[in-house]
Parts: structure tokens; sequence; C-alpha cells
């Protein structure tokens, strides 16, 4: 769990703010299964700084709503990172995908951009999670504001 926890918190994806911003509180995360491979049903989205291409499902397995807890925290590097501490429902939930993906990514998808997508390498059962690579300490800030419950 610590490994993926600091491979997320060290992966720092470019560029990950979107032009079309949602207004403030209605940021929306979601969390999806994906493959590095074309599969049927699966959506292509590719990250537009680092060129990345995942295939991702459609429906998310986690959202915003799983959120119990949003704080700002940095990487090693300095960069803002936001940890997120999820729900009882959501940590269950995170548990069994990471158990099921293993060796797979789990792309985290904010105001419909590819945000981050590591690798799970190993199950995550603490139900916390960190995004990272954002354009500025600012933006981190304001998922922070809005994920916060």
């Amino acid at each position: 769990m610590r490994a993926l926890l600091a491979a997320l918190a060290l992966t720092l994806l470019a560029g990950c703010a979107s032009e079309a911003r949602l207004p403030s509180g209605e940021h929306q995360l979601g969390i999806h299964p994906a493959r590095t491979a074309s599969a049927d049903g699966l959506q292509a989205m590719t990250d537009r700084h680092s060129g990345v291409r995942l295939w991702v499902a459609p429906q998310p397995v986690l959202t915003e709503a799983d959120v119990q807890q949003a704080e700002m925290a940095f990487t090693p590097a300095g960069e803002p990172a936001v940890v997120l501490t999820l729900n009882e429902k959501g940590r269950a939930t995170l548990a069994d995908v990471t158990r099921q993906h293993l060796g797979q990514p789990l792309a985290f998808v904010v105001d419909g951009e590819l945000r981050l997508a590591p690798i799970v390498e190993e199950p995550v059962l603490d139900g916390r999670v960190a995004l990272t690579g954002f354009d500025s300490l600012q933006e981190a800030e304001e998922l922070v504001g809005d994920w916060h419950q």
C-alpha cells in the first residue's frame, strides 16, 4: 500500500489543469480501472502533456462523493499534492478494485481530464490516495476546498 501511495505522490503528470473548469465546488473526480491496450467498451484517453494513452472504463468506480477528507500535502520535490481519504464505502471499493487490477493502471480523471494513472502494485487497504501534477498550488488548494468534507 505504501508503495502505491508513494508512487502516487511521486508521479507528476505535466499540465494537469484543464482549460475548461467547472465552477468552484463542482470539480468532478472519477477513479476508473484502465488498461494500456485497447479493449471493447473502454474509452481512449491521453494525457495532453506526457502523451500517455490509456483505455479507461467509462464509469468510475469511485467519485468525489466517496471522499471523506481532502488535505494539502507536498511531494518530496516540493510540488503540491492533494491527499484524499475515502469514506468507508470508498475504502472497501478501492481495496476491491486494487486487488482485482494488480499490475494495471488506475486512471484518476478530474473534470474529464486524465490526471494520473499509477500502476497498481499492491492493494490499497487504507483508503488514502494522493493526486499530484498540479499546475499551481492554487489549483490544488481549490480542489481541497471543494472536496473537504
